[in-house]
């Protein structure tokens, strides 16, 4: 098995300055931008986009590019840019925690096609069996509720609300903090192979 490739995707470590263009086009895109920043929406310019990636190629176990592949006729041309990933690092002295957050942006075109779990179920595998971890989690805004149904649906757990902390659209919403622990991914994973062996 290919470490860094799942069924239909392909993850490539995030490189500058040939995915710059591509990662403004996600960060400034208003819709991607409320789903994954609470900061006021405005326009976005380079120079925000900047700061995000130093951040993320700084803090970060993992940053990678989801490449969606493509065939044409049968034969493999190059793969497509279809989103971001990443895993951030603990600091060092929480680093025996083994805890991390992480987020993930999907082009508003490939969105609703079952890439974002895809790339979900890859990256806890990559968590759990190679960094070593002991628990992923992540925080949704309420608005944003099918990502929150999509990570329930990989195994992530409601642990706690901050009620009515963020204002978007003339209304109060709700942040979602949500995690999942090897534990809980390890039994998914069994319930899995159990389930293939009687299909």
């Amino acid at each position: 098995m290919d470490l860094f490739h799942s069924k239909r995707l392909e993850y490539r470590s995030f490189n500058s300055p040939e995915d710059d263009d591509f990662f403004h086009s996600i960060q400034s895109d208003p819709v991607a931008f409320t789903n994954s920043c609470a900061s006021l929406v405005r326009p976005v310019d380079r120079q925000f986009t900047e700061k995000i990636k130093k951040y993320l190629t700084e803090n970060t176990l993992l940053f990678v590019v989801i490449y969606k592949a493509t065939n044409d006729t049968g034969s493999r041309i190059l793969p497509e840019r279809i989103g971001t990933l990443f895993l951030k690092s603990p600091s060092p002295d929480m680093a025996h925690h083994r805890c991390s957050e992480f987020g993930i942006d999907i082009k508003k075109e490939y969105q609703t096609q079952g890439y974002g779990g895809e790339a979900i179920d890859w990256m806890l595998d990559w968590a759990f069996k190679n960094a070593g971890l002991h628990r992923v989690e992540c925080n949704v805004f309420g608005w944003n509720t099918r990502a929150h149904r999509i990570y329930q649906r990989f195994g992530f757990r409601e642990e706690g609300r901050r009620r009515e902390c963020l204002f978007k659209d003339d209304k109060w919403w709700d942040e979602v903090h949500l995690g999942i622990l090897k534990n809980e991914w390890q039994k998914i994973r069994q319930e899995q192979v159990t389930m293939s062996m009687f299909a």
